[in-house]
């Protein structure tokens, strides 16, 4: 029969490991969120939403018909206006690293949104 050792005899380094592994952890997604704010600029995420904003309208739309401006409100980093050819607006206001925040209904000229 096998007995179990006693909680003395357990290596100490053993009761640290969740935390070392919790910082680990943290420390890759910091890292991770540090890598996209530095390497996606605001023209790569234009034609991705523009690419976006193709891909929803359909027929007639087309990558120019979108333009960008710099977000005005909280974590805001990035608003994206488009016309499409039916004469209907998308905005899309992209958050601080790159993820759409919301698909703002829009009116009026896309220039003044």
């Amino acid at each position: 029969m096998i007995r179990a050792r006693p909680a003395s005899l357990r290596p100490r380094w053993l009761y640290w490991m969740p935390l070392a592994v919790v910082t680990v952890c943290g420390a890759l997604w910091l890292f991770r969120l540090g890598w996209i704010a530095a390497h996606v600029d605001e023209s790569a995420l234009l034609d991705h939403y523009a690419r976006f904003y193709v891909a929803e309208t359909g027929e007639g739309a087309r990558l120019s018909d979108c333009v960008g401006r710099p977000g005005q409100g909280d974590g805001v980093r990035l608003v994206i206006s488009c016309t499409a050819p039916d004469g209907g607006k998308r905005v899309y206001a992209i958050g601080r690293f790159g993820g759409l925040l919301e698909q703002i209904p829009a009116s009026g000229d896309a220039s003044k949104t």
